[in-house]
């Protein structure tokens, strides 16, 4: 749903290929039906696999708009940190290196150093891949996660071996694996002090970690893969909690603090250190919620950012990820604090656009674009909070394959 925009992104049954207007193909069914996944919903991809294959018409216009997705994923080459031509600061290819979005070049200055703030307003040198990984840590996620979901519904194997490529040239592969740390993630030229705000921009990791989950258990992605895979995360994790720029950013008041939480809860998780995400979750309520969010729902520390409502819902988003990551491990985030719903209410009257949002917006807001992900999670955690309405809602208004990835839980 974020940060530096919006994401890019073989069916088992002949009769639906055929409706599809693809030709037939043979199908690999070994995936399981209900994926280990951390923040999509189990039950309601099974489902969703169970009527693919059996070529359910309600499905096959999603279907359809999935595998033409994934049918240009398979068509690309997969992104590494390593191919960057303008060498990382560090000198070592393997670090992840991306701009702090809101700064630019001081125009005074014959060099443009050091860069001023100018904030909401991105900076088009940020998706330079010559210098810069933030676009294709954005590109790798969408694509793995379009990948992954293809070949899980559909059955067809080609899409999961696109997806295992993919991860495997991002975290695996010793040529062009990236090392497991942010510690040059949103730099600013000409200034040099440790900063730990660009951690931020490794949250859309979690969509590659649920991705792999679903491929777990196929051909295309061996335990040793997976394996390998869980021991990246555990290094990432101990570097977030252990390196000063992790705890920097731990320590964080807004939303950069909420979506560290909950990327140290997913990586934990995935690396088999539940203890350490039950702790994080376990703190959610009294440690963010009762300090991010007043009792009206108001969240101040957003509401003062040049693009108010898009941060407001960015953290309230993050609190939701918390709350699912919660149920994975019997933790309660979601009513741990009333503030998180009182946050959803303070944004749900203006999900459709027809009343002001009255606080500042440097551009214009798809409400529904922002309120439906969160809406999507939050209307199992209250189910008496009209918040399904809502979303049918808003669902309405998207494509095929968007509602169904609202339904399924699709983090992008």
């Amino acid at each position: 749903m974020r940060g530096l925009g919006a994401v890019s992104l073989s069916l088992a049954v002949v009769a639906l290929a055929a409706c599809a207007g693809a030709p037939p193909v043979t199908a690999t069914r070994s995936a399981p039906p209900a994926p280990p996944v951390l923040l999509m919903d189990r039950a309601a991809l099974a489902d969703a696999r169970a009527g693919a294959l059996a070529g359910r018409a309600d499905l096959a216009p999603a279907i359809t708009e999935l595998r033409r997705a994934a049918d240009m994923a398979m068509t690309a080459t997969p992104v590494s940190v390593a191919e960057k031509t303008v060498a990382a600061p560090s000198g070592d290819p393997h670090d992840y290196v991306s701009l702090s979005i809101y700064w630019w070049p001081d125009p005074a200055k014959p060099d443009g150093l050091p860069y001023l703030q100018r904030d909401g307003q991105v900076n088009p040198e940020a998706t330079d891949i010559q210098r810069y990984d933030g676009a294709k840590i954005v590109r790798m996620v969408g694509s793995v996660e379009t990948l992954a979901l293809a070949g899980f519904l559909t059955g067809e194997s080609m899409y999961s071996e696109g997806a295992a490529l993919w991860l495997r040239t991002w975290f695996l592969d010793e040529r062009t694996r990236m090392s497991p740390s942010m510690r040059l993630a949103q730099i600013i030229p000409g200034r040099t002090e440790p900063r730990g705000t660009g951690i931020i921009e490794s949250r859309q990791l979690m969509r590659a970690v649920d991705a792999a989950l679903l491929l777990e258990g196929t051909p295309a992605w061996p335990a040793a893969d997976q394996d390998a895979l869980r021991a990246w995360f555990a290094q990432l994790v101990d570097w977030l909690l252990g390196s000063a720029q992790g705890q920097m950013e731990g320590r964080a008041t807004n939303n950069h603090g909420t979506w560290y939480d909950a990327q140290v809860a997913d990586f934990a998780l995935v690396a088999g250190r539940a203890d350490v995400a039950k702790d994080t979750l376990a703190q959610v309520g009294a440690k963010r919620a009762m300090k991010q969010i007043n009792d009206d729902g108001h969240q101040p520390l957003e509401l003062v950012r040049t693009r108010s409502f898009h941060y407001s819902a960015f953290n309230l988003l993050a609190f939701c990820v918390l709350g699912d990551l919660g149920d994975r491990v019997g933790v309660d985030v979601w009513h741990a604090s009333p503030r998180v719903r009182n946050g959803i209410d303070f944004l749900t009257p203006y999900r459709d656009g027809t009343k002001a949002w009255p606080h500042p917006e440097l551009k214009d807001v798809d409400y529904p674009a922002e309120l439906a992900p969160i809406l999507a999670r939050a209307a199992r955690a209250y189910p008496d909070a009209g918040y399904d309405r809502m979303l049918a809602s808003l669902s309405a208004k998207q494509s095929a394959l968007g509602a169904l990835n609202l339904r399924l839980g699709v983090f992008g």
